[in-house]
């Protein structure tokens, strides 16, 4: 795990250090007579959202910030060019903007603790994305480095995501990455830090969020094996401003890590299989973690149908605390993932202390193919019942455990119209029903949210 003080200055200097390789790359990597390309590209996104009865920090109609009865409306703009002077390196300036209309927090809301300051997933106004300089292979080595501001996202996007649907993006990195090619994959290993999403400042003016370093690897096996994919992953999360508070009272910093992998097999005689482990271990303040979380798949597509109708069940865990008071945190903290498509669409839940039974069916239409629906329906546990819901954890939580472990149900349907030149729409509508938890802790009022989506997107090639 990464240390304090001297050594976060160590790896800090190791970002210098590798930045500097990569320009060593470029400069000294053989040019090829490929032609330089230079592109412009951008994306535009509206969203407008209704919340009846919950909002992002609260359930039931009560809340004491933001509304529990919400219209607004999110954009998002993003532009950028790429250049690629040869078939090595390729450099990326991209900046992004994200505003909100209408929502019922205020940026003074977003008051995030942890980190000293605002933290908005909706608004962050003229600032740096995709910003970066890539060297990919030189002289035809198996290898490509990344230093710059990046995404960093695997998989299913479960242990790493960009969560792109959080207007201002959540998880968008400044760092070095390094990938080796393999035969039928690869290993990445990176050393990062993550952004803070302040709504007026420009990032390079204040503090990151986490540092981490970590690797994830890829590989296929043999035909012999069943061709089944592996993704075993390691990574640390470090803060340490002295923000975290333990179980005893006292705060600290946070010094975690995560191990784990993921199995995967596609389209085994119409079949789909998946399962993902992570351990969580270190130290918050003067509490001991030890957590874990898993996610379990299968799932069949009725290929012979032109409706092409794909039938799946999922199952998710993220541990919960089983005491409150003996120092040791078993709440899984979900790494740096997106939730936004995982535990139900309303936001409602993290991937932590829950216990998550899913059922789907997804259309897509063979003549169609610009079309595409899915429907889920949700059953919701707590791990632990004397611990939170990871809606509010401090706010909804029973430490005697009294209020039993259901926290509720959810249905959700979302259409999807892949149109002409870029354009794209979506909607959709999800329903939440409180079951014992909910009703006795917030509200046992039901909930509804809807949305509907534009975005368009292209690209123009000026060299």
């Amino acid at each position: 795990m990464i240390g304090k003080g001297n050594n976060a200055g160590k790896t800090g200097r190791l970002y210098v250090l590798i930045t500097g390789l990569i320009i060593a790359l470029m400069l000294a990597s053989p040019l090829s007579a490929k032609t330089p390309k230079l592109t412009f590209g951008a994306e535009v996104r509206f969203r407008g959202e209704s919340l009846d009865n919950f909002n992002l920090a609260f359930y039931g109609p009560n809340p004491s910030k933001g509304k529990s009865h919400d219209q607004f409306l999110l954009g998002r703009f993003r532009a950028g060019f790429d250049y690629t002077p040869n078939q090595v390196i390729h450099l990326a300036l991209w900046g992004q903007d994200a505003r909100e209309w209408g929502y019922g927090f205020k940026d003074k809301d977003f008051y995030n603790p942890v980190f000293g300051t605002q933290h908005n997933p909706f608004k962050d106004e003229f600032e740096l994305w995709n910003t970066y300089l890539e060297v990919k292979k030189p002289f035809d080595w198996p290898l490509a480095v990344k230093a710059g501001r990046q995404r960093i996202f695997y998989g299913d996007k479960r242990v790493f995501g960009p969560g792109q649907w959080g207007n201002s993006g959540k998880w968008i990195w400044d760092a070095v990455k390094m990938s080796f090619f393999i035969p039928k994959g690869f290993v990445d290993v990176y050393y990062g830090r993550t952004m803070i999403h302040q709504p007026t400042e420009f990032s390079l003016n204040h503090r990151h969020g986490f540092e981490s370093i970590g690797t994830y690897a890829h590989i296929t096996l043999p035909k012999s094996m069943g061709e089944i994919g592996v993704e075993p992953f390691a990574m640390t999360k470090y803060d340490s401003h002295d923000h975290y508070k333990g179980e005893d009272g006292r705060y600290g910093d946070l010094n975690a890590a995560y191990a784990g992998m993921r199995v995967f097999k596609k389209n085994l005689r119409g079949f789909d299989l998946d399962a993902t482990y992570v351990r969580e271990f270190g130290k918050l303040a003067n509490d001991t973690i030890q957590a874990y979380g898993y996610h379990l798949l299968a799932a069949y597509t009725v290929t012979s149908c032109p409706w092409r109708p794909r039938v799946s069940l999922e199952y998710s865990v993220g541990s919960g605390d089983k005491n409150p008071k003996d120092g040791t945190r078993g709440s899984f903290d979900g790494a740096f993932g997106a939730r936004d498509k995982m535990y139900g669409r309303m936001n409602l839940f993290k991937w932590r202390n829950i216990r998550d039974a899913q059922i789907n069916l997804e259309l897509w239409p063979q003549k169609w193919k610009w079309f595409y629906i899915k429907a889920e329906f949700h059953k919701f546990w707590l791990d632990e019942e004397k611990d939170g819901w990871s809606l509010n954890p401090k706010l909804y939580r029973d430490k005697t455990g009294n209020s039993g472990n259901e926290v509720g149900r959810e249905v959700d349907i979302v259409f999807r119209f892949n149109l002409p030149k870029g354009h794209q729409i979506q909607a959709g509508y999800g329903h939440f029903w409180p079951d014992e938890f909910v009703k006795k802790l917030a509200s046992n009022k039901q909930a509804d949210w809807f949305f509907i989506q534009w975005q368009y997107k292209f690209n123009w090639k000026i060299l």
